[in-house]
């Protein structure tokens, strides 16, 4: 570099003297300015926050601002984004604890949000924490310096999958590679077949029963499916059965969702039965909330109708109750099933779905997510907050394959 800035100083002398760089002196200057231009812009965001994208489909709040967004943002890396060595991981329920789904949400938001540093250091402490036994996905619970689970647990790898789509969207690189990588690993390793349809697996792990994927058929959690990221993963890797899974998560979904209110359970079989063959959570708790989140996105983005109908039905259950009265936990017949703890993780994630209503429904949950009613004080509830604020102020624009 010294040297390349000596010959930039010289070179201006030399020609106010007639004097010319020498052929070699040329081509070493030129190389050397265009790794400059590389370097400088490589971490530049090509979508830098906020984008205020209008969707394709459904209706944006209008009630609700970037800057609502980007304070959750704000707050999530202040409270719970850590240095682990020279990478990132975000703490969970205690200093030694990070989960997979927490490593997902915050590459989902590190990408979005255009910081480059963070997301790669989150990337690279996921990496560091594959395991074997999880068939070379990340244990699912982990510390800086061991782990403490070794299997894994899918939706953390699907979402760290999408965020680096995403990511090769915003800065190009060889993220869409790695997507890939990681996208294969995913279907080897729990995507199973059951009878015509096709499911995940909630997990991998060589210390199980079966020595492998674990669950499937007979135990699903509905919200480790994400329709709009199958479908990109469908485009990358050029595998159809991605997009059949995306189609047949509604079969899925739709087995055991309730009649009326539309709640799903936290987990069920895929043939529907509550809690499926276990004693897992059989009604709408702390993992089904994730789901209208999940799927409204498929109707925003490409406008599926059956992710619009369902999202609307649940939207419209929850906007009866009112946004103010939302609680944390109820029996899929809409009964209360909790302390009623009001928070984004629920409040949020019907938020999302609203978009797929009405612009008056949309609008009035965008109003509660503003609300200093919402008790966010723990890393799960402002992990979702800062997630679904990301689509509901139009700051969840949809990648491509393509890239920027």
């Amino acid at each position: 570099m010294i040297r390349a800035l000596f010959l930039v100083k010289h070179n201006k002398i030399n020609e106010q003297k007639g004097i010319m760089l020498t052929m070699g002196e040329q081509i070493y200057l030129l190389t050397f300015l265009m790794a400059l231009v590389f370097f400088t812009g490589c971490g530049q965001a090509s979508r830098p926050f906020p984008q205020n994208a209008d969707y394709p489909f459904g209706y944006k709040p209008g009630t609700i601002t970037n800057k609502a967004a980007l304070d959750a943002y704000s707050k999530w890396k202040e409270l719970y984004l850590v240095k682990c060595k020279d990478n990132y991981r975000v703490v969970c329920e205690g200093p030694d604890e990070t989960r997979v789904e927490a490593v997902g949400f915050g590459m989902i938001l590190t990408a979005y949000f255009g910081d480059k540093k963070e997301f790669d250091g989150l990337y690279n402490f996921y990496k560091s924490k594959r395991t074997e036994n999880a068939n070379m996905m990340m244990a699912w619970n982990v510390s800086c310096e061991g782990i403490n689970d070794p299997g894994s647990a899918t939706d953390g790898d699907i979402d760290v999958a999408f965020s680096l789509i995403a990511a090769y969207n915003q800065w190009g690189g060889n993220y869409l590679d790695e997507a890939k990588q990681v996208i294969q690993v995913i279907k080897n390793s729990v995507v199973v077949k059951c009878d015509s349809l096709l499911a995940l697996a909630p997990g991998y792990s060589k210390a199980s029963p079966k020595g492998s994927a674990w669950g499937g058929c007979d135990l699903t959690d509905i919200q480790y499916y994400t329709p709009a990221f199958f479908r990109l993963f469908a485009q990358a890797s050029g595998d159809e059965d991605w997009n059949k899974l995306a189609d047949d998560t509604y079969t899925i979904l739709n087995a055991a969702a309730h009649p009326e209110t539309g709640l799903v359970p936290d987990w069920q079989s895929v043939s529907g039965i509550p809690g499926g063959n276990s004693d897992r959570v059989p009604y709408f708790w702390y993992d089904a909330c994730r789901v209208p989140w999940r799927i409204a996105l498929d109707y925003i983005w490409n406008g599926n109708e059956q992710a619009g109908a369902w999202c609307a039905k649940v939207s419209r259950w929850a906007y009866g109750i009112g946004p103010a009265n939302i609680k944390d936990g109820y029996n899929l017949d809409g009964t209360d099933n909790n302390d009623g703890y009001h928070n984004s993780a629920f409040v949020g994630g019907f938020a999302v779905a609203a978009m797929c209503n009405s612009q008056e429904i949309a609008d009035v949950f965008g109003a509660e997510m503003t609300s200093s009613r919402l008790g966010d004080d723990h890393w799960f509830p402002m992990s979702l907050r800062s997630l679904y604020l990301l689509p509901i102020t139009g700051n969840f624009w949809q990648p491509s394959i393509a890239g920027k």
